[in-house]
């Protein structure tokens, strides 16, 4: 509970590369359940300490590489991730609510308990005001506990024996470091989950901006850097402390959308509570007594949140037949070894504990399905040069090559070279703007046909405005300055679609140019 308050706070900061600025609330990674357990009888909490802190540096090498891998890890895949990681905790939701106490297996207690908790949320939330919203959550689960407090379920007893402050009865662990066979046996199955964790992330990173916020913007993808760089971080306090490896719970993302509550500072004090529970046994004890059927209840509407989320980040850029076909497989592969169906029981064991995850091996297939695509669309027309006027000539022979192959105009073509000039000269305006100056940079640009469109791709050094975000919000032009934003009013004019990435260190434009208006 320490490691995991202290990694919220981390969370809703922005330091440096650490921190997505988002409300992301995190608690113990259940994945590293088995492994953890394994680890503990190998060589006791020490080897897990270890393990668990090595392994969550694991996820700055992934975001390092996070920009290579835009392709890969689409806004689609990402939404598919979504939507497994939903079904992925539904078993432990019909789990929780078949988990009664003896006795009340064929009374009414149980669905009682489920639909006073269910129904109040959602007529609380389709009718209630802003104000009152933001308690549906808690409103549901207190008139289920109550519900089940009333027909006997809840046993209280443990919470008035509990003491409201106290310390941990265990000493610090240690790090066993003599890297025995154990250590290196177990290190990769570490590793593998603590990846499926970035997955995770980086889902729940690009989930929370689009609930954060009262109109669109595009993904800022320092900010699931941040988010991904902020679970490691956490993770590894989580293992110096000797525990489990942390992540960002999925659902924090779903009550965000439930309450409209997204303010930075309820993640701080959401932390502080993770904090003082740690040093508060009663607080532990009331929250333990919750009925099993309640709290299962409360999570079923929270996974069906998931669920919508992921289910829009797919449709949301709209859906062609080929990443429709990537994201639809990828979605029945995870589902399919979620459930064991896909000779699971065939692999090593590795594999098995690794695939059967419907999460990751889901993500995985979706991630192999778009690097098909993206080898099926690779560029055979690109250029690297400085970004400065000069390079602007260099360019032209380039476009007239790839409009020429495409069969188009020259009028198609000339539009394919003004988005070129425009970009570039834009991106040389924010270089201007920057303080210091920069030193000499270079500017890639590839070009490639989808379908009947080109697709122009510029990879340069961070630029300090989205260029989606300078176009969608444009005043009009004003009669005393008509060249005000003009590159910007030029490129929204010859352009069917534009896409800025940003990530640490560097940007990726993207330009959808058509061959007619």
């Amino acid at each position: 509970l320490l490691a995991a308050g202290i990694s919220t706070w981390l969370q809703i900061s922005r330091i440096g590369v650490i921190g997505s600025g988002y409300v992301l609330f995190v608690g113990s990674n259940v994945a590293f359940v088995p492994v953890a357990t394994a680890a503990c009888k190998a060589g006791g909490l020490p080897l897990l300490a270890t393990l668990g802190a090595l392994s969550a540096l694991t996820t700055f090498l992934f975001t390092w590489k996070l920009g290579a891998l835009r392709r890969l890890l689409t806004p689609a895949v990402g939404g598919t991730v979504m939507m497994l990681m939903a079904l992925s905790v539904a078993p432990v939701v019909w789990g929780m609510l078949a988990r009664v106490p003896p006795g009340f297996e064929a009374g009414a207690a149980a669905p009682a308990a489920v639909l006073s908790t269910i129904i109040p949320v959602i007529l609380v939330s389709l009718f209630g005001n802003g104000m009152l919203r933001l308690w549906a959550p808690i409103i549901g689960v207190l008139i289920g506990s109550a519900v089940g407090h009333a027909s006997g379920m809840v046993q209280a007893d443990a919470v008035r024996s509990a003491a409201w402050i106290g310390l941990p009865a265990t000493s610090w662990p240690g790090l066993s470091l003599d890297f025995s066979a154990d250590f290196w046996g177990l290190l990769p199955a570490f590793v593998l989950i603590s990846l499926v964790a970035c997955l995770e992330t980086y889902a729940d990173g690009m989930t929370v901006q689009r609930a954060s916020h009262r109109t669109e913007k595009p993904i800022d993808f320092r900010a699931v850097q941040g988010a991904i760089n902020a679970d490691g971080t956490g993770s590894f306090l989580a293992g110096l402390l000797g525990t489990v490896p942390n992540t960002v719970y999925s659902s924090s993302v779903a009550v965000m959308e439930l309450t409209g509550v997204t303010a930075r500072r309820v993640g701080f004090w959401g932390g502080l509570f993770l904090v003082m529970l740690a040093f508060s046994p009663k607080v532990a004890a009331i929250i333990a007594a919750i009925p099993s059927v309640v709290a299962g209840s409360f999570i079923l509407v929270l996974i069906a949140l998931l669920f919508g989320n992921g289910l829009r980040m797919v449709t949301d850029g709209g859906l062609a037949f080929e990443e429709g076909l990537s994201v639809c497989l990828a979605f029945w592969v995870g589902m399919g070894f979620q459930g064991g169906h896909l000779f699971n029981a065939r692999m090593p064991d590795w594999a098995q504990v690794f695939l059967s995850n419907g999460t990751t091996s889901g993500a995985l297939a979706a991630m192999a399905m778009m690097g098909l695509l993206s080898l099926r669309r690779r560029s055979r027309d690109r250029i690297s040069l400085p970004l400065s006027l000069a390079s602007l000539s260099e360019v032209r022979p380039v476009v007239r090559a790839f409009s020429t192959r495409l069969g188009w105009d020259e009028y198609a073509e000339s539009r394919l070279m003004l988005a070129c000039e425009e970009s570039m000269l834009f991106l040389l305006e924010r270089r201007a703007s920057r303080e210091p100056a920069t030193t000499r940079e270079r500017v890639h640009i590839s070009f490639t046909a989808v379908e009947d469109e080109a697709e122009v791709e510029l990879i340069c050094a961070p630029a300090n405005v989205n260029v989606q975000t300078a176009i969608a919000t444009l005043p009009e032009s004003s009669e005393s300055d008509p060249e005000a934003d003009l590159s910007l009013r030029l490129l929204r004019a010859v352009t069917r679609d534009i896409r800025h990435m940003q990530y640490h260190g560097v940007d990726y434009l993207t330009l959808r140019v058509g061959n007619r208006d």
